[in-house]
């Protein structure tokens, strides 16, 4: 019996062994082509940009000369690249990228120009060490993490070095570049149900070449990392629910740790029947732990925005109420600005972000394509107005209240349609802002307001698609 199991077992490996290589062989070609998926897959992308600025703030206050006098004055480059790998058995890949920034003309007389976003102000968010009034040249890395996706696609994810975005809770600063947090993100989507929850315990805004931690404290403050004024960690949850591809609601939760709590709500409809008028209400909402806010601060929207042939209108609103010693609302959960960011939607590129306490503001603009009367397409126009008022700053001894502000922009926007240059876009904005209070107080007597100014922004983007 002993022998013929010995004789059985040599028969079946000689006769099995053929199959089993080739299935084994088959295997190791699926999983070598899953692997090169991550490689074969992949991308390698860029862009070239150009940012001119000049803008001019009027020297206000009891002791100012009321003269227009330069505030940035700069000419900036930038070069950026970034490769996205593909996934590696459908799920594991990696992203990578940088870029460079380099000032081609820049006001040293100045040291405003110093912090004008697009170049580098030092090191790091908080380093007084390298601040010498001259901004930076460079270059920098925002993006370097591991991606997978899983069921489907339904879930996706990124561990390490990335642009995390939570809606209405966390965001990223933008130069031509996003900011980067470390943390790490996953998403997920079910149905018409989308999920998000991410987390963070550094960052750097594109105006800076390293990671630092969060703080409670001013970037000027000398201890705005001391054990009272670190903040461990920020992190959000959202969830948006979609009931037809007209109406979607938004909620999300964020938390600065020991120092802030957010919250938000959005509904959006568009109205068909009105011509495909888009609308959306906004919340946002914060408690801190300090004095920074008296109880919870908000700030609430309205916004709508509808095509009609070649003009394209947008009209929206906001209400702020942000009592505390701020004086003003920050969609951030982290003090003070290039520490962190939020994610709030109201963009109306008119100067001032319109958030003081008890400010009501209210934006239009009109847009119009120029293709039915210039020979080449790709011409657009557009012209908006906003005005605030009721701004109050009520605070220990400050006692303000009733100042309002005004502003009128101008742009001009060409994208190259097709050829070489296809995509690259060329753009002027001009914008002329006024704000009566601050020119006869000062500047910041209102947290967050300044002076009137005069500001000329011409920018050129070019995109480059080297692997597809």
């Amino acid at each position: 019996m002993k022998q013929l199991t010995i004789a059985a077992s040599i028969i079946a490996t000689t006769l099995l062994t053929p199959t089993l290589s080739h299935a084994a062989d088959e295997l190791g070609e699926k999983y070598k082509s899953s692997f090169t998926d991550l490689f074969t897959e992949n991308k390698l992308s860029g862009g070239i940009f150009y940012f001119q600025r000049e803008r001019d703030r009027i020297d206000g206050g009891p002791t100012g000369t009321h003269k227009y006098q330069s505030n940035l004055n700069h000419a900036t480059s930038q070069l950026s690249l970034n490769y996205n790998s593909g996934y590696a058995w459908g799920v594991l890949g990696f992203d990578l990228g940088g870029f460079g920034a380099y000032d081609l003309a820049v006001d040293e007389s100045n040291p405003v120009n110093e912090e004008n976003e697009f170049s580098f102000l030092s090191d790091s968010w908080g380093d007084h060490s390298t601040t010498d009034g001259l901004p930076d040249n460079g270059v920098s890395i925002n993006n370097a993490h591991l991606k997978f996706r899983l069921f489907d696609e339904h879930v996706t994810g990124k561990l390490g070095l990335a642009a995390l975005t939570v809606p209405g809770i966390m965001g990223v600063n933008w130069s031509y570049q996003p900011g980067a947090y470390r943390g790490a993100q996953i998403e997920g989507l079910s149905g018409n149900l989308y999920l998000t929850y991410a987390y963070a315990d550094k960052y750097k805004a594109p105006w800076f070449k390293n990671l630092v931690g969060f703080s409670k404290a001013q970037r000027t403050a000398l201890d705005n990392f001391s054990e009272e004024n670190q903040i461990d960690y920020i992190h959000g949850l959202a969830a948006r629910y979609n009931f037809s591809d007209k109406t979607s609601v938004t909620t999300s939760l964020g938390q600065s740790q020991g120092y802030m709590d957010s919250y938000h709500f959005k509904l959006a409809h568009t109205f068909a029947e009105l011509g495909d008028i888009a609308t959306s209400y906004q919340f946002y909402g914060s408690e801190t732990s300090n004095d920074d806010y008296d109880g919870l601060a908000w700030q609430q929207a309205l916004t709508s925005a509808w095509q009609m042939g070649p003009y394209g209108f947008r009209v929206e609103g906001l209400w702020t109420k942000a009592e505390g010693k701020l004086g003003n609302y920050m969609t951030r959960m982290t003090r003070d600005h290039g520490n962190s960011a939020g994610a709030n939607e109201i963009w109306w590129d008119s100067r001032s972000d319109w958030n003081a306490d008890n400010e009501k503001a209210i934006f239009a603009g009109i847009t119009r394509t120029l293709d039915d009367l210039v020979s080449a397409p790709g011409w657009s126009v557009g012209v908006s107005g906003a005005y605030g008022w009721d701004a109050e700053y009520q605070w220990q001894n400050n006692n303000y209240s009733g100042a309002d502000e005004w502003a009128l922009n101008f742009d001009v926007l060409y994208t190259v349609p097709q050829g070489s240059l296809k995509g690259t876009v060329f753009k002027l904005h001009y914008t002329n802002y006024n704000n009566d209070t601050a020119d006869d107080i000062g500047s910041w007597q209102y947290p967050n307001m300044f002076s009137s100014e005069h500001d000329v922004k011409f920018h050129i983007m070019m995109p480059l698609i080297i692997i597809n």
